[in-house]
């Protein structure tokens, strides 16, 4: 027959190690709900960046920044030393070929040149005396030539009748004689002073075309020696801007010194300096464009140098077509230069997943948006917006593609709405 059992006749087991029970029970409840939920974790939506897979046109290019600078400048260097004594331009001023831009004295140079005009000049007045007594000699010389054939020529006529008269026997024989000797002594000198004329002609001619080279040589000398003196005057070189000109009145400036630098407005290439990553891949002729006030402007690789510096090499562009009339020197441009030819494939929008998982992986979200799970991908090329898509995704997913540092750690995630407050 059953009886009832009272607590003071329990086992003493259970009793006394009943708190130990239900601590090792609630430690193992909290295991079980930890364990459970180990690769899952919440996110609310509106922390969350998701993007869709989507079929495009993928476009090979990077990015970058480039500097815009003339193709055309000049330094502005002193050519003669002196002070300044004018200024007729300042900084930032824009300038014509040829206008002046300051004034230098140098008393030293003038008294030189000075000095040095007045020997030129005087060598040369004795060289144009010398060839002006060469021109007088001529003249006497060939006054004499005609003086003598006029006198040949009289006493070849009068021989000539005194022949006929001593032949009708009119004329003694020794008047004959001597109007033969004086005609034959006549003809002779005639001949010899004929052949002394044109040896002198000859060497006059070389000795006038020397002197002529002697006067123009030092006629350069006296140019160049008032071209030292117009160079007080520092003039611009070309048609342009004064970038930087800061000479003050009464400054002492050397010669050769670099007072300033001009740059034509009128000419602009870009420069930039790329990834030495991407060298083997850019050449001369590779289009270039960047995009301002709704415009997208279009660039060419001019020149493209190879030496390679801080992991960087230097690539200069021109406009292929119109120039920006807003263009200014210094100012900075973001350029996108095009790889290689565009074509379709499997993209996505870049994000900062990417410098999370290295683009090994991702977070896909669910068809209804509520969950995501992590999955391997591969990706290709990259561009400023979009990241090519090698396997792992298909067209139309969405995926998380804001940073995954707080998360990266799950195998998956719930995505949850966002409680008003």
């Amino acid at each position: 027959m059953d009886r009832i059992i009272k607590p003071e006749e329990r086992p003493g087991f259970i009793r006394r190690y009943r708190w130990l029970i239900i601590a090792v029970l609630a430690v193992a409840f909290a295991l079980y709900g930890l364990l459970g939920s180990a690769g899952v974790h919440e996110l609310e939506r509106e922390r969350l960046a998701i993007v869709e897979v989507k079929q495009g046109l993928f476009e090979d290019v990077i990015s970058f920044q480039a500097q815009v600078e003339p193709e055309v400048s000049f330094s502005l260097d002193a050519v003669e030393g002196g002070t300044v004594q004018e200024m007729f331009a300042e900084a930032g001023q824009t300038v014509s070929k040829g206008q002046p831009l300051l004034r230098l004295a140098n008393t030293s140079l003038m008294l030189d040149f000075m000095n040095r005009e007045t020997q030129i000049v005087e060598q040369i007045n004795n060289l144009r005396n010398t060839r002006m007594q060469l021109e007088l000699n001529e003249r006497q010389l060939q006054e004499q030539v005609l003086d003598l054939r006029f006198e040949q020529e009289r006493m070849a006529r009068q021989f000539a009748i005194d022949t006929l008269l001593f032949s009708d026997s009119v004329i003694a024989k020794q008047e004959f004689a001597d109007s033969k000797a004086r005609f034959l002594y006549l003809e002779e000198k005639r001949e010899l002073l004929e052949d002394n004329f044109k040896t002198n002609r000859n060497y006059r001619q070389r000795q006038l075309i020397a002197l002529d080279r002697s006067i123009e040589m030092m006629e350069r000398n006296l140019k160049a020696i008032r071209k030292n003196l117009e160079n007080l005057v520092v003039r611009a070189p070309i048609d342009g801007q004064l970038t930087t000109f800061s000479p003050d009145i009464g400054q002492s400036i050397s010669r050769g010194e670099n007072i300033g630098r001009i740059e034509d407005l009128g000419s602009f290439i870009l420069r930039a300096n790329i990834d030495e990553h991407y060298l083997s891949r850019v050449s001369a002729g590779q289009k270039a464009f960047y995009e301002a006030g709704n415009f997208r402007w279009n660039l060419a690789v001019q020149k493209v140098y190879p030496q390679v510096q801080n992991a960087q090499f230097r690539v200069d562009f021109n406009y292929s077509d119109t120039v920006p009339p807003t263009l200014r020197s210094g100012q900075g441009l973001n350029l996108r230069l095009a790889l290689s030819a565009s074509a379709e494939a499997l993209i996505l929008p870049r994000g900062a997943f990417f410098s999370s998982t290295g683009g090994r992986w991702v977070f896909v979200l669910s068809a209804d948006g509520k969950r995501a799970f992590k999955r391997e991908v591969q990706l290709g090329r990259q561009n400023p917006d979009y990241i090519e898509v090698l396997s792992g995704l298909e067209p139309g997913e969405r995926i998380i593609s804001s940073s995954y540092e707080s998360f990266k750690d799950y195998d998956e995630l719930k995505i949850i709405e966002s409680s008003d407050e």
